[in-house]
């Protein structure tokens, strides 16, 4: 799992405390990601994990679990 390694890009990218961000946070209401900032983590974990993130799949992030559910299927 790569919840560590999404959790720290998540803290970096975002600049939020980084005991917000678990497994069960909603990216909107928990970490406070907005449009702007869901774009900017997009991209920091494409570049990341060498692979990219169709528009469609990003839409249906709404908690890190599904962020990280999402990059462990795409890199096993």
């Amino acid at each position: 799992m790569s919840f560590e390694q999404v959790k720290e890009i998540i803290v970096d990218t975002i600049n939020c405390e980084e005991d917000k961000v678990t497994l069960d946070a909603t990216l909107k209401d928990d970490i406070g990601i907005d449009s702007l900032d869901a774009m900017e983590l997009s991209m920091a974990l494409e570049e990341a994990f060498s692979l990219t993130i169709e528009e469609e799949a990003l839409q249906k992030f709404e908690t890190v679990k599904d962020i990280v559910e999402y990059i462990d299927s795409q890199t096993e």
